[in-house]
């Protein structure tokens, strides 16, 4: 069998498009292939595994989290003449229901309308109106194809004209409702599109300078020699089709067609890479396994030279295990392919359910799409939402509340699902209740090493994460409650809120819970997210006296106050737990030591270094919110401020006098 090593004919591909060599038992698609140096890196994927567990998407050097759905701006608009005025309210309503991304196509045809005549009118409109919502863009290049068909709309005029289609044994083209598919084997096509989308690269480093764009899907469910949904044959037998396969010494059809998919998307993806607006880039593809070059693409990134992130498919499936079990598949969560469903049903009376599954089975997720613009009634299970197709009024359908109900719980621990794999997928700090939405249901899982209960009567599907020594988060869709166990430690505060776009706390609300035979008890209600902080023995905190909000301070000789807040390390206390099971209070500033207890009118001090029951305390947390510091020494209970704002000791009176608030430095 002649050698594969050097298939792409120099004289036909290498120097017309800087093509890569190709072919062989394993593809070999290193050649010549630059490496990308791009001057602005606005996302990538992390594939270290260092810094987090799982394969991380990053955005502006941060952990993001995808949650998509497509919009058909252009199907809707040029194929069905909606008007801008109709659309871009469905891209607020996207925005009102907490999605993070939205995938929009672009036709080459409105980049390029005619040869070298550029416009960027759509892309412009999409940059401002995602803007204006706040909503990040994945780019789906609809180029010389789109869904396995080369489209006259989608493309200038003289693409079909000057570039080579598909070709059966006799010459004729092979063709789907008339439509053709151009030959990935044309060099010629290959420079053209290569130079088409490097101007559309350059447009975004020049206009997109708030980063909106993030990602670029290159190609549609892209295909070599078939149609989907018609006929398919072995490969092109075009006169370039041809050379190749006889120079690379191919015997096998079917891998040469992942070998000429592959290079194609490469050398597209290279274009992406190699531009000053470098973002990272995903195929969809569709079709059998054996067209599905994800094996060969671990090969080029092993090497250095692979130009397509990761490559994913459209599943279309209500199978909840399906979908919870795409995440670790054998094909797309092999090696560093970041699993994502690229496409899957919006509106299936359960697409809430679904989503949650693909997550808690650790990949990212897209709806399609908000609406589907195929849809004769303007129903069906595609779409999200609703439309009159006569008066293009968009209307909602049950299911997209419970999709927006779920997207706003995600989002409020969004950093933690960029960045952290499930506990049933090999992580440890992440965990996720009642993926099958049993109405009534209780289960205790790990999350970070602790065993929490979870337990609901509403079907509501939830998530638990720990956040480090001493923080937990939890989230839930509908009504549930959590059981910490008591020996987790003292609890510091629980409170209602969301970790916002730079992963800090917004608390909303103190968060009451209850003690149930010395575990915590949280009820959650619907969409609600609580974070639960536990004091750490060595760790300096401020405390706060909870009604009056004034600081615990120390003074000259021994004094102990309090007063408004400074930065003065007077007001900073190391909180730190012995072996008994009590703690100690030490003031931070040199000199001054132990909060203690003296017996001459109820006084509190702090001492010159003592450790004994008047300077050892039990911390014990308070439902409503705080903790009251109870003194070791018998007969002397509380710490708590008088009326005339002194620090004393009581004998045991619980009042919201002796609340404190330990605030961490």
């Amino acid at each position: 069998m002649k050698s594969n090593r050097d298939l792409w004919s120099r004289r036909r591909f290498l120097t017309t498009t800087g093509a890569v060599t190709l072919g062989g038992a394993a593809l070999n698609l290193v050649g010549n292939l630059p490496q990308a140096h791009a001057a602005s890196v606005v996302s990538y994927v992390d594939t270290s595994k260092s810094t987090y567990d799982k394969l991380v998407l990053m955005v502006d050097d941060k952990p993001f989290y995808h949650s998509g759905v497509q919009f058909r701006y252009e199907k809707h608009k040029y194929t069905f003449g909606w008007t801008d005025a109709q659309l871009k309210p469905v891209l607020q309503m996207i925005r009102d229901d907490g999605f993070t991304v939205v995938n929009i196509p672009i036709w080459w045809s409105k980049v390029e309308t005619s040869k070298d005549v550029f416009d960027f009118t759509d892309i412009d409109r999409y940059l401002a109106w995602c803007g204006e919502f706040g909503l990040k863009l994945e780019l789906l290049w609809f180029g010389h194809e789109s869904t396995g068909s080369s489209l006259a709309a989608r493309m200038p005029a003289y693409v079909m004209n000057d570039y080579q289609a598909v070709v059966r044994s006799d010459g004729t083209k092979l063709t789907l409702n008339g439509n053709p598919l151009l030959d990935k084997t044309d060099p010629n096509l290959l420079a053209r599109e290569k130079f088409v989308l490097g101007r559309l690269m350059t447009h975004l480093a020049s206009a997109d300078t708030a980063h909106t764009v993030v990602g670029i899907q290159v190609l549609n469910e892209p295909n070599v020699s078939k149609q989907q949904g018609g006929q398919s044959i072995d490969r092109s037998y075009s006169t370039y089709s041809t050379d190749l396969w006889n120079s690379g010494g191919y015997t096998d059809a079917t891998k040469f067609r992942k070998d000429v998919l592959l290079n194609y998307l490469t050398q597209l993806g290279q274009v992406i890479k190699q531009s000053d607006y470098s973002v990272y880039t995903r195929t969809n593809i569709a079709g059998s396994g054996d067209t599905v070059p994800v094996a060969e693409n671990e090969v080029l990134r092993a090497q250095g030279t692979a130009t397509i992130d990761f490559f994913g498919k459209d599943p279309y499936t209500t199978g909840l295990d399906t979908l919870y079990n795409y995440g670790r598949d054998a094909v797309w969560a092999q090696g560093k392919n970041f699993p994502m469903i690229m496409e899957n049903f919006g509106g299936t009376p359960a697409a809430d359910v679904e989503k949650f599954n693909a997550i808690a089975g650790n990949t990212a997720f897209n709806l399609y799409a908000a609406l589907d613009p195929d849809s004769s009634t303007g129903s069906s299970n595609h779409g999200l939402y609703d439309f009159n197709p006569t008066t293009k009024v968009v209307t909602r359908k049950a299911v997209s509340d419970k999709v927006a109900r779920l997207n706003h719980v995600l989002n409020k621990i969004h950093r933690d699902l960029a960045s952290k794999r499930p506990v049933e997928r090999g992580g440890t700090d992440l965990q996720t209740f009642n993926r099958s939405a049993t109405a009534s249901t209780t289960t205790t899982k790990p999350v970070g090493g602790v065993n929490i209960t979870f337990t609901t009567s509403s079907g509501a599907q939830a998530l638990g994460v720990r956040r480090g020594a001493a923080e937990f988060a939890f989230t839930t869709t509908t009504q549930a409650t959590f059981t910490l166990p008591g020996t987790t430690g003292v609890v510091r505060s629980v409170e209602a809120g969301r970790y916002d776009g730079n992963d800090n706390w917004v608390k909303d609300s103190t968060k009451t819970y209850s003690t149930v035979s010395g575990n915590i008890a949280i009820d959650l209600a619907a969409g609600e997210c609580v974070r639960v902080l536990y004091l750490v023995s060595g760790a300096t905190y401020k405390l706060r006296h909870s009604s009056s909000g004034l600081y615990l301070d120390t003074d000259l000789n021994g004094a102990v106050l309090l007063a408004a807040k400074t930065t003065y390390d007077d007001q900073d206390w190391i909180v730190a737990q012995d072996s008994s099971g009590s703690w100690t209070i030490k003031n931070a500033r040199t000199g001054r030591n132990y909060l203690e207890t003296v017996s001459s009118n109820n006084g509190v001090i702090w001492n010159s270094g003592t450790i004994s029951a008047s300077s050892l305390w039990t911390l014990e947390g308070v439902a409503a919110g705080g903790l009251r510091v109870n003194n070791n020494q018998t007969g002397r209970a509380y710490l708590y401020r008088t009326s005339a704002g002194e620090v004393k000791w009581n004998t045991g009176t619980q009042d919201t006098s002796t609340v404190w608030v330990f605030e961490a430095k």
